[in-house]
């Protein structure tokens, strides 16, 4: 009897099986003719020509002054005092250090009494000279001889002397201006962005990021844009290029042009641009930029500058008219939803461009969201895909495969993986499981399992 109750079971169990698996398979089928194909889907941005993080076309920068003072002491002085910080705000003529000139001062004295005697000599020499003049004229013939070898030598010392009074003198006009120049002044109306570390183990406060300048400052507030550039791209850029600087925290955007390209000097790897080099070691230049306004930006703040400016408009997103389906006063699009398929999306609409054909997108669609070009094969349901063709095997769970749900099917070629009408990991609501294609019976005390008592 028992026998013949598990022989019940197998055959029930098996027309379950059977009759589930078509049926699901006929939904499949009769759903997927709907939505057969594939649709070729583009970002928005890359068809408005706004580039994308990871584009060649993308580098990194910072917002900066355009003019940046670097003020550095006189290496063979020694900084007594400094009077600003960083922050501080100067105005031309307002001191920033001071060196210490005390051992200036004394060899400035020194060299003054050095010079006063030089001239007391030449003051001795020459009213000796003019006496030996004088006693040549009355000296006998014998005599002459003598005096003219001590009107040389005197002539010799006065020369000597001469120079050496004219070194002197050069030395002490020198330090004169050192004293005078002890205090160091701000050049320009600016803000104090850096002084650097003057101690003994570092007296010029070298930092590793290739600026050495003592005190820098940000002179006025007239800002660029400052980027860099891969040795291998540097003169893809030219002086006068049109480009646009791009916020990383908002929509903004704004133009700009590129006004200088430094290849005089390379940057350090602390800031570089948005592309792969392969991990090899390449050199980095600095360009600038001049943003077209400077309303809103901040000294300091991070930008995005992007080479390519195709299709932008600071009054919105701009789309080719020919990705755009018109139905009366109302236009369309299709679009990939948040399952990857194709629907028909209304967007709005804004001015028209005739000189680039081009439409003003109001609402309906951002810069990630992705669409499809609306030919007579593009229908509402198919597959969204970034390729122009879809393999096959790349369906979600392999061939004729149903996500999650749809009698419970989730991987393909009708295989079985997770239970149905509530069961799980294959097994029944009866109890009973499917353990590599044979069915066993739930373990029971009794024998009342199953169909009967």
């Amino acid at each position: 009897m028992k026998k013949k109750r598990r022989g019940w079971i197998w055959i029930i169990v098996v027309v379950l099986i059977l009759g589930l698996g078509g049926g699901a398979a006929y939904y499949y089928f009769t759903r997927m003719s709907d939505q057969a194909g594939t649709a070729y889907v583009q970002s928005v941005a890359e068809i408005a020509g706004l580039g994308s993080v990871g584009n060649a076309a993308l580098y990194s920068g910072i917002v900066e002054a355009k003019d940046v003072i670097k003020i550095d002491p006189q290496s063979d002085l020694k900084i007594a005092e400094c009077l600003v910080e960083s922050g501080s705000k100067v105005k031309t003529g307002d001191p920033l250090f001071r060196y210490d000139v005390e051992d200036l001062k004394l060899s400035h004295a020194q060299l003054l009494i050095d010079i006063s005697g030089m001239e007391n000599q030449l003051r001795t020499n020459r009213d000796e000279l003019e006496s030996l003049n004088k006693r040549l004229e009355r000296a006998k013939e014998s005599a002459q001889y003598e005096i003219k070898l001590q009107i040389q030598t005197i002539e010799l010392e006065i020369k000597k002397t001469e120079y050496d009074l004219k070194d002197k003198q050069a030395q002490a006009e020198s330090l004169q201006e050192l004293i005078d120049a002890s205090v160091v002044t701000s050049p320009v109306d600016g803000v104090v962005r850096s002084v650097r570390d003057t101690s003994s183990d570092n007296p010029y406060g070298y930092m590793g990021d290739g600026d050495t300048a003592y005190i820098t400052i940000v002179a006025g507030t007239d800002y660029c844009v400052k980027g860099t550039v891969n040795e291998q791209t540097v003169f893809t850029l030219y002086a006068g290029m049109p480009v646009l600087i791009r916020s990383r925290v908002d929509d903004t955007v704004r133009f700009g042009t590129i006004y200088r390209i430094n290849t005089d000097a390379t940057e350090s790897s602390g800031r570089g641009a948005y592309y792969y080099d392969g991990g090899e070691q390449t050199s980095k230049y600095a360009f600038y930029v001049e943003p077209e306004s400077i309303e809103g930006l901040l000294i300091g703040q991070h930008v995005l500058i992007d080479l390519n400016t195709a299709a932008a408009d600071d009054s919105g997103l701009w789309l080719p008219a020919a990705y755009l389906m018109q139905e009366g006063d109302r236009f369309f699009v299709w679009a990939a939803n948040a399952d990857n398929r194709i629907e028909k999306r209304a967007i709005g609409v804004g001015a028209y461009s005739e000189e680039t054909e081009c439409y003003e997108i109001t609402d309906g669609l951002k810069p990630k969201d992705r669409i499809a070009f609306p030919d007579d094969t593009v229908h509402a349901g198919m597959l969204a895909s970034e390729t122009a063709y879809t393999d096959p095997n790349a369906l979600p769970g392999g061939d004729y495969a149903i996500d999650t749900g749809d009698f419970g099917l989730e991987t393909g070629n009708f295989g079985i993986e997770t239970g149905f009408f509530g069961a799980e990991d294959g097994t029944f609501d009866d109890g009973s499981m499917l353990t590599d294609g044979l069915f066993e019976e739930p373990v029971s005390d009794t024998d009342s399992a199953g169909f009967g008592g």
